[in-house]
C-alpha cells in the first residue's frame, strides 16, 4: 500500500509544474485569477510539496496583513510632519551640537 502511494506521488510529481513554476504562479495569483487547470495543477502540487504550500500560505498571510494595515491607517488621522515648535527644534539642535 505504501509503495503504491509513493508510486502515485512520483507519477503525479513528474506531470505537475516544478516548484519554481509553482512559486511564480503562487505570486501571480495575488494579482489575477487563474484558469481552472492552473488552479488544479497548483493544488495537486501542494499535495505533494509542503514547501510550496508553506510559501503560498505565507504569501496569503502577508497580503491579508497588508490589507488590514491599509484599512487601519486609512481610518487614522494624518500624522503632522512637524509637531515641534520652532523653539523646541532649536533647543534640540543646540543640545545635539554639544
Amino acid at each position: 500500500m505504501i509503495k503504491m502511494k509513493q508510486t502515485v506521488i512520483e507519477w503525479l510529481a513528474r506531470r505537475l509544474p516544478t516548484c519554481k513554476e509553482v512559486t511564480r504562479m503562487a505570486s501571480d495569483t495575488m494579482e489575477r485569477k487563474f484558469a481552472l487547470r492552473q488552479r488544479i495543477e497548483m493544488k495537486l502540487h501542494f499535495m505533494v510539496c509542503a514547501w510550496c504550500l508553506r510559501y503560498f500560505k505565507q504569501l496569503q498571510l502577508m497580503r491579508e496583513l497588508a490589507h488590514q494595515h491599509e484599512t487601519q491607517t486609512a481610518n487614522e488621522p494624518p500624522v503632522p510632519t512637524s509637531s515641534l515648535s520652532p523653539q523646541a527644534r532649536e533647543r534640540m539642535k543646540r543640545s545635539l551640537q554639544r
